[in-house]
C-alpha cells in the first residue's frame, strides 16, 4: 500500500464515518501513524442526506473530501480500497 515504515505504533482505521472521522481527527498522530482506509475518498454527512434527495441542497454542499479533512495531519495516511470479509469455514 506504499506507507513507509516507521518506528511509530500503526493504527489502520477502516471507514470514514462519523466514528472514524472523529478517531482520525482527536487521534495524536505524533505518537501514532494513522491509515485510514474506506471506499469513497469523500465523508458524507449523512443526516442532510434526506435534503439532496428533495431536492433542497445540493449534493456537494453534504460531502468533503477526506485528504482536505486531514491536509497537514503528521504520519496520516488515507488509501482509497475495499475491505472485503474472508470467511473461513
Amino acid at each position: 500500500m506504499n506507507i513507509p515504515q516507521d518506528s511509530l505504533p500503526r493504527i489502520v482505521v477502516i471507514g470514514c464515518g462519523f466514528a472514524g472521522l472523529k478517531f482520525c481527527k482527536n487521534i495524536d498522530s505524533s505518537h501514532y501513524q494513522v491509515v485510514l482506509i474506506d471506499k469513497n475518498n469523500y465523508h458524507t454527512f449523512q443526516p442532510l442526506l434526506y435534503q439532496v434527495a428533495t431536492s433542497g441542497l445540493e449534493p456537494d454542499s453534504i460531502i468533503y473530501p477526506i485528504r482536505k479533512i486531514f491536509q497537514g495531519k503528521k504520519n496520516f495516511f488515507f488509501r482509497k480500497t475495499e475491505v472485503q470479509r474472508l470467511l473461513i469455514k
